[in-house]
């Protein structure tokens, strides 16, 4: 989310002693929280955890996907992206970086996918996390529609038919069990 080389765009640059870059990816954060908020909020979640640093991404990335081992890597590239932001530079850093990278792209772009927006926003969004994620999270339109599932048994797999056979197949069952 931070960006590849945001040590050495603004590193060398000092605002009252502090690092220009280590200012840039606090705004860009900030920014991309207050998005957050108020997707969390949209979603049902608790919006606070929005500007947590290892809960956000992850609650983030799992109202997109529904998959944990995915989620918990982003949220640990996300803040190892930000230790690259602000100017460590170590080979093993910046790989995480540029998977944070990757990662951060295929999420927002689902994010349109889970809340019903455009894919256009979903590219603001990924290319430039300040304006976009924030745009994301005040745009008037859209609604959670729960996360993507690489489940093959997942509803959103189902066609209608489907799923009405699975919830009938479900409430004869707990009637079943009910009634013993």
């Amino acid at each position: 989310m931070f960006g590849i080389g945001l040590y050495n765009a603004y590193g060398q640059f000092s605002i009252a002693g502090i690092n220009g870059a280590l200012l840039v990816a606090l705004f860009t954060r900030l920014l991309v929280g207050i998005g957050w908020y108020r997707l969390f909020d949209k979603a049902g979640k608790n919006p606070i955890h929005a500007f947590v640093p290892f809960l956000g991404p992850y609650v983030a990335f799992r109202l997109a996907w529904d998959d944990f081992s995915f989620a918990a890597i982003f949220a640990s590239t996300t803040f190892v992206a930000f230790v690259a932001a602000v100017g460590v530079d170590y080979p093993i850093i910046n790989a995480f970086a540029i998977i944070n990278f990757i990662m951060w792209w295929f999420m927002s772009l689902l994010m349109c996918k889970a809340f019903g927006f455009t894919y256009f926003l979903g590219f603001i969004a990924a290319g430039i996390p300040w304006a976009g994620v924030p745009l994301m999270g005040f745009w008037p339109s859209g609604s959670y529609r729960g996360p993507w599932s690489t489940d093959p048994d997942a509803d959103q797999n189902l066609t209608p038919q489907e799923r009405k056979k699975r919830r009938r197949k479900a409430e004869k069952e707990s009637k079943k069990s009910g009634s013993k």
